[in-house]
């Protein structure tokens, strides 16, 4: 409560110095002064993101404003945008970040625009719109290499990649974010050297490569000292170095490891990390055998994921609304109790005045008056009522309509709004209850085809045609997979030009029908963008699950749906406009599902892997 009163009586201070500034210029005190003020609030939301922080920030924008300083101004909206969009308030942090933006250019300050720029494209991160931030991104290049000299676009350029890389990193094009990240060398931005490493080793364990993770992770380039200051660097560091050891097979170094980071983020927002960290230990304790470990933590990851997407899609704004209107009703209601007692303490006391005064006299009167004061009141009590109902009535329906607005907010989370298909979430969420049944296969009728489809040279069609185009031609794919699966089939938009399609209860050669089906419908259809005709032809990728190695071990659904890219790999570098489908592993397989991976094309040629091609090798 005292903070609250500091706080409140500082930023009441500084507001009348800032009143009594109006008209006048900045002296360079005042500057100095507030780009000491500017430094400390960005120093802190390095550390962590504070909502106690918004009223500095609101009072730096104040005085900048009064004072002329438009570039000081463009900074407070954008740390305050940073703020609210930390804590899902995207509705006013992009508000904010556009007027940022409108400022910026006025000012014409390219180094500005780049950093407003790069901002709203994480911003655009957070709500999934990877379209809109590649665009926002590529604004900020284009400034970078166009406007700025080579000294002061160094950093802003670092910023660039990191970004970039993460973009890709969050598509899932782990290869793409790995040539991007890898394309400068780490010394060239040392302010961001720490950064950008632990960006590339992500990627690195995101395929598989920990041994190239481990070595940029040991490397110079990550600053022991950064690690220590910043807490949310160290737990993405802890996070790495547990997923390095669990993909290494150091299973007890890998639980050791991600619960010191796990304790870390205890009272912090760390919600990502958590849910890493837990899935990481689940891991860990299934290989060790520990089940009852594994089935706590996973449990947990669970739970972390389910808090995590709730607090993408929930509407913070309505909440907050919502809390507003209640309390105001609230204080409405105190204040009519209120009036109501003082009310009647005033008429008795003027009752026993007049009594006192007129008791022989106007007692008949008094009387009168008294049924008249008693019928008033009765009135204005009933009348009271009936506004207290229409209150409530007004609460319950608010509170239905927000209901009603969550609920529609759940089913937009699992949807892509291109193509109406099912997204990743809702692939996610579904996924362990569609492989339960295959658990125990009896049959080969019990197998699940994980498959997965891209649409050749779309970037192509994209740079000629326009990205509408592109976006009509994802539209109709996605109608034609629609028409060509059953009923029981999941069609997903696993992320730009991808799609998956998991078929249950399905052959070998039933899945070959298939995907040749969908080969030739996409083939075949008359793509018409602005009146001419387009030829557009995709590339298939298909493995069954349950599938076992050479060493009796069963792979998980996540390392098939590898193999399926392999395959999609195989048939876009082989053919293009072609499938290839893995039916089997030959026993015996003396190999790792790294080597696996790597070797995939060479296996099936040397027969130690069987599958099926749609194209003459």
């Amino acid at each position: 409560m005292k903070k609250e009163l500091l706080l409140i009586v500082s930023y009441w201070l500084l507001s009348v110095s800032a009143w009594a500034n109006i008209n006048t210029e900045a002296t360079p005190s005042q500057r100095e002064d507030l780009s000491k003020m500017l430094l400390h609030l960005t120093d802190s939301l390095e550390e962590d993101y504070d909502l106690n922080l918004l009223p500095q920030v609101r009072v730096l924008r104040e005085q900048s404003r009064q004072l002329g300083e438009k570039h000081l101004q463009a900074r407070s909206l954008l740390l305050e945008g940073l703020i609210r969009q930390h804590f899902g308030d995207y509705k006013h942090s992009l508000v904010l970040h556009n007027d940022a933006l409108a400022i910026a250019k006025n000012l014409d300050s390219p180094i500005l625009e780049v950093q407003i720029y790069l901002a709203l494209a994480q911003l655009e991160m957070d709500l999934e719109r990877f379209r809109y931030a590649q665009q926002l991104l590529s604004r900020a290049y284009t400034l970078i290499t166009t406007r700025i000299d080579a000294e002061q676009s160094k950093k802003l350029m670092g910023e660039y990649v990191l970004w970039q890389g993460s973009l890709y990193l969050l598509k899932g094009s782990y290869r793409q974010a790995l040539a991007t990240l890898s394309k400068h060398s780490l010394s060239e931005f040392r302010g961001l050297s720490s950064k950008l490493a632990l960006a590339r080793a992500w990627a690195y364990l995101s395929i598989g490569a920990y041994p190239k993770a481990r070595l940029l992770m040991n490397s110079n380039y990550i600053n022991k000292s950064e690690l220590s200051q910043n807490l949310h660097l160290r737990v993405r560091y802890q996070l790495m170095n547990a997923t390095a050891y669990l993909q290494a097979g150091e299973f007890t170094s890998a639980i050791h490891t991600a619960k010191l980071a796990l304790n870390e983020t205890f009272g912090t927002r760390f919600l990502t990390e958590q849910s890493k960290l837990q899935k990481v230990l689940a891991g860990a304790y299934a290989q060790l055998g520990d089940f009852e470990q594994a089935h706590l933590y996973l449990k947990r990851f669970a739970l972390s994921q389910q808090a995590l997407n709730l607090q993408k899609r929930n509407n913070k704004l309505l909440q907050l609304e919502a809390q507003y209107s209640l309390a105001a009703q609230k204080q409405q209601l105190s204040v009519l109790e209120k009036d109501n007692a003082l009310q009647a303490q005033q008429l008795i006391q003027h009752q026993q005045q007049i009594d006192n005064a007129h008791l022989a006299q106007q007692r008949g009167v008094l009387g009168l008056l008294l049924i008249a004061l008693v019928l008033g009141f009765g009135y204005w009590r009933w009348q009271n009522k009936r506004y207290l109902i229409t209150l409530k009535q007004q609460v319950a329906e608010r509170t239905a309509e927000l209901a009603e607005r969550n609920k529609r907010l759940q089913a937009l989370s699992f949807t892509d709004s291109l193509t109406g298909l099912n997204n990743r979430h809702y692939f996610f969420s579904v996924i362990d209850a569609q492989i339960k049944p295959q658990s125990s296969p009896q049959s080969e009728k019990q197998e699940m085809i994980f498959c997965l489809l891209d649409i050749d040279h779309f970037k192509k069609v994209n740079d000629t045609y326009g990205h509408a185009a592109g976006d009509l031609v994802l539209q109709t794919v996605a109608d034609i997979l629609k028409q060509c699966t059953r009923e029981g089939d999941l069609v997903i938009r696993w992320g730009g030009e991808e799609f998956l399609i998991v078929m249950p209860n399905m052959t070998h050669n039933e899945a070959i029908e298939a995907v040749e089906r969908v080969r030739r419908q996409v083939e075949c259809f008359p793509f018409v963008v602005n009146e001419q005709a387009i030829q557009v032809t995709c590339s298939i990728g298909f493995a069954p699950y349950p599938l076992t190695n050479g060493a009796n071990k069963s792979l998980s659904w996540e390392q098939v749906i590898e193999l399926a890219d392999n395959g999609l790999y195989m048939a876009k570098k082989e053919h293009r406009n072609a499938w290839v489908g893995l039916h089997r592993l030959n026993h015996p397989l003396n190999c790792s599902i790294k080597h696996l991976n790597k070797d995939y094309r060479s296996l099936i040629n040397s027969g130690q892997v069987t599958a099926s091609v749609s194209y003459q090798t």
